[in-house]
C-alpha cells in the first residue's frame, strides 16, 4: 500500500520539530541564566557579566525563532 506524503503537514511537522528543538535550547539556556544571575549577586567578574548579557541576548534570540515559527504554521 503507497501512503501519499502531504508536503504541508510534512512542513508543519519540519517546523513543530525545529520549534520543539528551539524550545529545549531556550530552556537549558534559561537555567544557565538563573545560575549566572545568582553568581552576579555576590561577587561577579567581568566574565560573568559578559557572560550574562550574552545568554541574554540568546534567551531573546531563541523567543523571536520560535515566534516565527509559530507565525509559519499559522500562516498555511
Amino acid at each position: 500500500m503507497l501512503i501519499e506524503s502531504n508536503p504541508i503537514s510534512m512542513k508543519e511537522t519540519s517546523i513543530m520539530i525545529y520549534k520543539k528543538v528551539l524550545e529545549n535550547r531556550l530552556s537549558r539556556k534559561k537555567e544557565e541564566l538563573v545560575e549566572i544571575e545568582k553568581q552576579l549577586e555576590g561577587l561577579a567578574t567581568s566574565v560573568d557579566k559578559r557572560k550574562f548579557i550574552e545568554l541574554k541576548a540568546i534567551v531573546n534570540e531563541l523567543e523571536n525563532c520560535i515566534d516565527i515559527a509559530d507565525s509559519m504554521v499559522k500562516m498555511e
